[in-house]
C-alpha cells in the first residue's frame, strides 16, 4: 500500500468536500481488533471492512475529524472477489469510512446512492490523477 498516494486521496476528498481543518487517524488492524472495536462500539460481534467515527460534532476533540479503521485481510478478500487490485479496495474502503466521518450514511437506498456515487467519483478522480 502506497501510504503517500491514500494520503493524496485524503486529502483530496478533504478539500473537494470542504471540510474543516483537523486531523484524521487511519489505522489498519487484524481482524481480532477489528471484531472487538466492532463489538464494542455497534454491538456486532464479527469482524468488518471498514469502521469509523466522526469527531465533527464533538466540541471536546480538539481539531480531530474522526477515526478510520480498515482490515487489511477482508480488503484482501474483497479485492479477490471483486477482481481488483488491493489498493483500490483500501482505497475504496478509506474513502467510505471518510464520507462517514464527514456525514454521509447509506441507510435508505437514496442515501446509499448519493454516498457510493461520491465514493466511487473521488476513487475515479483519484486513480485517474494518479496515472498522469
Amino acid at each position: 500500500m502506497d501510504r503517500a498516494r491514500l494520503g493524496a486521496l485524503v486529502e483530496y476528498t478533504l478539500a473537494s468536500e470542504r471540510a474543516p481543518d483537523g486531523e484524521l487517524g487511519v489505522a489498519f488492524v487484524g481482524d481480532r481488533t477489528m471484531r472487538r472495536i466492532n463489538r464494542e462500539y455497534r454491538s456486532i460481534d464479527t469482524t468488518t471492512d471498514v469502521l469509523s467515527f466522526s469527531y465533527l460534532e464533538e466540541t471536546h476533540a480538539g481539531g480531530i475529524l474522526g477515526e478510520i479503521f480498515v482490515s487489511p485481510a477482508v480488503a484482501r478478500s474483497q479485492a479477490k472477489e471483486a477482481g481488483c487490485a488491493l489498493e483500490e479496495e483500501v482505497s475504496r474502503l478509506v474513502l467510505h469510512g471518510l464520507l462517514h466521518v464527514l456525514g454521509y450514511d447509506h441507510d435508505t437506498a437514496a442515501t446509499r446512492r448519493r454516498m457510493f456515487a461520491r465514493q466511487e467519483r473521488y476513487l475515479t478522480r483519484h486513480l485517474e490523477r494518479a496515472s498522469c
